[in-house]
């Protein structure tokens, strides 16, 4: 018997306290409905259970991002819609209505006029049809840009007429050159120029060949380019001007962000498969390429009404202007630079259609991308339609079929867009799910264990307290024995 350590009390004292850790233990996760509650609970499974939910609220971000982009995409085919059908489907029949030889010019004009009203609600629907601020049927425009003399770029190439009649027009085109570019590089404008010639077209003698000298943006090796420019012949109507476009001028490789611009020079009528029955082209076509590629075109160009009127009608489908060859070359060509300048300007600040990157995943790289489409009639090739003459309504209606096909084609690929999103949006909800229920069988607590654990974590304590409290009264024993030798002493 000892009575400097209570052995016996020890193991007792030992014991309910490992019962009541295990029975707090147990309290606690019940109290959490968490298995792991701090990294000494589980330290491995600690760490696996963090990166999973950093996935899982990762996942259910992205699910969130899809629903948006979802939304953005529907907002924009519902706003191609509403192009399509009314506005585009009414200037389809106003085309055909315009093309019956029974309208009067008055009727014609005022076809003219609710077609002009509807393009411009088109505009409208493209200008205004946005998404949380974002443009969605047309480019965005930075509004804090200046208007006019910012850094820009600019294309620009010459086509000239290289017959007999041309040898003091070219020589006047290179006097001017240097200033012209000065002005535009003045402003901040990058230059590149280019040289497309042409002579006659007379098939049955094989014609003179087009040259086309590279872009530069040297203005004395532009200047050398003119010079080596060699006149000969003359053809008026056999004067291939519309091949040089064609087959020269729209063979170069522009620049992004780059406003385009071609001028032609000429004294004579450009040859018109319209009018002579042997060019691969016509004015017509060759306009429409023009405007499709955004490309300005300028005529630089005789007094005579015959000749304009056929030129003009390159020059103005694209905007352009129409210069006259007799007039002050240096001041119109002044005039032209800032027309340049500003149009240079304009496309700084509105770029093309933007493409939204939609993350739909919990990881980096787990993208999604959504390509925007420019409404506008500009875009759509119906921003010059006309309905008078007759010949003009047959043209427009097959530029509004065109459209037509554009636009439906343009919803489309928005339909697809928004199928791929649901099937993505499928597949993160059950990666979400699945890896929701594996970090649950790590990170939660199993409720019936831990009350088994509870209860027999206090059984033991109990236990353990009632043997401590018998374990402290063995002591007495000793003072019995003592008190009984002293009894027999």
């Amino acid at each position: 018997m000892f009575i400097n350590h209570n052995i016996n009390a020890t193991i007792a004292y030992n014991r309910a306290n490992s019962a009541g850790k295990t029975k707090s233990n147990a309290m606690e996760k019940l109290s959490s409905g968490m298995r792991i509650n701090k990294a000494a609970d589980d330290s491995a499974g600690s760490t696996i259970s963090q990166q999973m939910r950093a996935q899982i609220r990762g996942l259910e971000q992205a699910s969130r991002n899809i629903q948006d982009g979802t939304s953005l995409i529907q907002t924009a085919e519902s706003g191609l819609s509403e192009i399509e059908n009314p506005n585009l489907q009414r200037i389809r029949e106003l085309c055909v209505k315009a093309s019956n030889g029974t309208l009067t010019d008055e009727d014609s004009k005022i076809i003219q006029e609710e077609i002009d009203e509807i393009k411009n609600g088109i505009n409208d629907i493209a200008n205004n049809t946005e998404f949380n601020k974002i443009k969605l049927l047309r480019p965005p425009i930075s509004e804090t840009s200046p208007p006019v003399t910012v850094s820009g770029k600019a294309d620009i190439v010459f086509i000239i007429d290289k017959t007999g009649s041309m040898s003091g027009i070219i020589n006047n085109v290179q006097n001017n050159i240097e200033s012209f570019v000065g002005q535009l590089q003045s402003n901040n404008i990058d230059v590149r120029l280019g040289i497309v010639t042409y002579g006659d077209c007379n098939p049955s003698e094989g014609g003179d060949p087009i040259i086309k000298k590279d872009f530069t943006n040297d203005v004395e090796t532009f200047k050398s380019f003119i010079g080596e420019i060699v006149v000969s012949g003359g053809g008026d109507m056999n004067e291939s001007g519309l091949e040089g476009i064609e087959e020269g001028a729209l063979k170069y490789s522009f620049r992004d962000a780059t406003s385009k611009q071609f001028i032609l020079v000429t004294d004579a009528k450009v040859h018109n498969s319209l009018e002579d029955g042997e060019s691969l082209y016509d004015i017509d076509s060759v306009a429409d390429d023009l405007k499709n590629n955004d490309i300005k075109f300028t005529v630089v160009g005789p007094i005579d009404e015959d000749i304009k009127n056929q030129l003009k009608s390159l020059s103005d489908p694209t905007g352009g202007s129409y210069l006259n060859l007799s007039g002050d070359f240096a001041s119109q060509l002044s005039s032209l630079a800032s027309s340049i300048t500003e149009d240079s300007a304009e496309i700084m600040q509105e770029d093309k259609m933007p493409v939204l990157t939609l993350h739909v995943g919990a990881n980096s790289g787990q993208e999604f991308q959504v390509k925007l489409f420019d409404a506008r009639t500009k875009n759509l090739g119906i921003d010059n339609i006309k309905v008078d003459p007759i010949e003009a309504a047959e043209k427009s209606l097959k530029k509004i079929d065109k459209a037509i096909d554009l636009v439906s084609n343009q919803r489309s690929k928005f339909g697809a867009y928004e199928n791929a999103l649901e099937h993505i949006k499928n597949d993160v909800e059950n990666y979400n799910y699945n890896i929701t229920s594996a970090e649950s069988r790590i990170s939660d607590a199993d409720m019936a264990k831990e009350i088994m654990k509870m209860t027999k974590g206090s059984i033991i304590e109990q236990l353990a307290q009632s043997i401590l409290t018998q374990a402290q009264k063995m002591p007495e024993s000793v003072v019995n024995l003592m008190n009984k030798w002293q009894g027999n002493a």
